[in-house]
C-alpha cells in the first residue's frame, strides 16, 4: 500500500515537471494523429485541452498565448501535411455512421459536432446518398436490428412497446412514417433489406 502511494505521488511529481514547449505539443499531436482521425477544429480543442492541463491556473497568461500560436502552427503543419483532411474524415466518418444505422440528421450533427463545416456536410451527406435507394430506410433497418426493435424483438408485441420503439426511433432521427413501417414489417422482410444493402 505504501509503495503504491509512493508511486502515485512520484508519477504525479513527473507530470508537474514536463514542460509546455511546441515540441511536447507536436509529439502529443502525431501521438494522438496515430490514433484517431479528426478534423482541424477537433484537433485544436485536444491541443488546447492538454496545454490548460499542463498550465498552473493559468497564472502564466503569456505562456499560454504562445501555446496557442503554437497551436495554430501544428495544424496548419498537419494539414500541409495531409495527415488532417476535414473532406475525408467527413466523408470516412459519414458512411460509417450509416452503415451503422444512423440517421442522416443525426449522421449530420455527428459531423458538424466534429468540427466539419455545415457546407461540407450537407456536400458529403447528398453524395453519400447517391450511393443508396433511400438512405434513411436502409440505416433505420439496421438501428431497428440493433436495438432489437421490431421483428428483431424478444418482447411481446404491446402497444406500449410499439409505441416506445417508435419514440427512440423518431428520436434517432428517422421520420414517424419510416419508423411504422419498418415496425410492421416481417423478419424475413428486414434482412432482405439487410443483405441487399451496399
Amino acid at each position: 500500500m505504501l509503495l503504491w502511494y509512493y508511486l502515485v505521488i512520484m508519477n504525479n511529481e513527473k507530470r508537474k515537471k514536463r514542460l509546455l514547449t511546441r515540441e511536447y505539443l507536436l509529439r502529443a499531436t502525431y501521438s494522438y494523429l496515430q490514433r484517431f482521425a479528426t478534423t482541424e477544429k477537433n484537433l485544436r480543442l485536444v491541443l488546447d485541452r492538454k496545454v490548460r492541463r499542463q498550465l498552473p491556473e493559468f497564472d502564466s497568461e503569456d505562456l499560454y498565448i504562445q501555446a496557442k500560436v503554437w497551436i495554430d502552427e501544428i495544424v496548419q503543419k498537419t494539414v500541409d501535411q495531409k495527415l488532417v483532411n476535414d473532406r475525408l474524415f467527413a466523408e470516412g466518418r459519414a458512411a460509417s455512421l450509416i452503415r451503422s444505422g444512423h440517421s442522416k440528421m443525426k449522421a449530420s450533427q455527428k459531423l458538424q459536432a466534429k468540427g466539419v463545416a455545415p457546407d461540407m456536410v450537407i456536400e458529403v451527406i447528398e453524395e453519400l446518398a447517391e450511393q443508396y435507394e433511400d438512405m434513411d430506410f436502409a440505416a433505420a433497418v439496421k438501428y431497428v436490428r440493433k436495438r432489437r426493435f421490431g421483428a428483431f424483438s424478444l418482447r411481446h408485441e404491446a402497444t406500449e412497446v410499439v409505441e416506445k420503439e417508435l419514440a427512440s426511433m423518431c428520436r434517432a432521427g428517422f421520420s414517424y412514417g419510416t419508423a411504422r413501417k419498418i415496425l410492421k414489417m416481417t423478419r424475413s422482410e428486414l434482412e432482405e433489406i439487410l443483405y441487399a444493402a451496399p
